[in-house]
């Protein structure tokens, strides 16, 4: 592909030889003859000096004096993504329905639907057009999904659950299932009927073996434009704000409230009704019991305002020496 062709259909500015072949995209520490890269800012311009890349994205301030042709970016690693997308488009199955498919005569379906070998779609489900569902897929009853969902193998989505339009979810996830609700009852423990639903809005998507379950009442409710990674796990009755992300290995406990923007590192977790503010950044592994407020930035467990616990990191390792040198004060003093 030239390089002109990549500017046009990405709508920018380009800056040099326009019939430059481009082969294939490439990060900047591999990029070499025929593929282009990216650089976000001038910290990298030493790095694409030293790579022989046919071409890069760059931010106006770097246009001037990048050792290669340039298109012009005012958000370089949205726009290397964008090309990432016209070299690799997503797979596309044929549209049609598989023969070994079942779908249940009164679910609809919409336009341009792809139905994988197996997929199950039962009673009620109502699915929009240009729908994706991939081998294995099991939909329960009265589902309502919108237009263009991808659903990848394996995936169960659970009786009432309500999807909007663009929403992927990927392998082995599963959306609605019980929430963990028990209560003592007479030396035993009962469940507790998990009757409300999980609603999941516009352009979520949803990582490999990620649960969100179905709340005890009401509904589990994810934003629009939230992304889960793999092996997430939403309690019942959450609420996680729109554009939020959350890590693998991460996991919210019952009724978690999350603002907007915020962002989740691997392997934290929330104790159950912990209230998370707009923007918050809990850093990975950070265990939260308590409210973070908006722009709130916590480590640790419990977790507490990063800054106080980096000091305390750095103190423990030498914890052992401070208690010899303490109990060594004490023996001088007791003499």
């Amino acid at each position: 592909m030239k390089l002109s062709q990549i500017a046009s259909q990405l709508g920018l500015e380009l800056r040099g030889d326009g019939e430059t072949e481009i082969a294939m995209p490439a990060p900047i520490e591999a990029a070499g003859a025929g593929m282009i890269t990216f650089a976000v800012g001038r910290k990298y311009a030493d790095a694409l000096s030293k790579r022989a890349a046919a071409a890069a994205i760059v931010p106006p301030e770097m246009a001037s004096d990048a050792p290669c042709p340039v298109i012009v970016s005012a958000n370089p690693a949205f726009d290397f993504a964008r090309v990432l997308g016209l070299f690799f488009p997503p797979l596309r199955p044929s549209i049609g329905i598989h023969p070994t498919a079942f779908i249940s005569a009164d679910a609809r379906i919409g336009e341009n639907a792809s139905i994988g070998p197996y997929a199950v779609i039962q009673s009620g489900v109502s699915i929009g057009r240009n729908a994706i569902i991939h081998p294995n897929v099991t939909i329960y009853p009265n589902v309502r999904i919108g237009d263009d969902f991808t659903c990848h193998s394996q995936v169960s989505i659970r009786e009432g659950v309500m999807i909007g339009d663009r929403v992927t979810v990927l392998n082995g996830a599963v959306v609605g299932a019980e929430g963990f609700g028990f209560v003592e009852y007479q030396g035993a423990v009962a469940r507790i009927p998990q009757v409300g639903t999980v609603v999941i809005e516009d352009e979520v998507e949803i990582g490999a073996n990620t649960t969100v379950d179905r709340a005890t009442m009401g509904a589990t409710i994810i934003r629009r434009g939230v992304k889960l990674d793999n092996l997430v796990q939403v309690g019942h009755n959450c609420e996680i704000g729109e554009f939020t992300r959350i890590s693998g290995q991460a996991g919210l406990s019952g009724s978690v409230k999350v603002g907007k923007w915020s962002l989740f590192g691997g392997q934290s977790g929330c104790a159950d009704h912990v209230t998370i503010g707009d923007r918050a950044r809990i850093i990975a592994q950070a265990g939260v019991h308590s409210a973070v407020p908006d722009d709130g930035l916590v480590g640790g467990t419990p977790a507490i305002e990063l800054r106080t616990f980096r000091r305390m990191a750095a103190v423990e390792p030498r914890l052992p020496e401070l208690m010899r040198r303490i109990r060594a004060l004490e023996q001088r003093l007791e003499k």
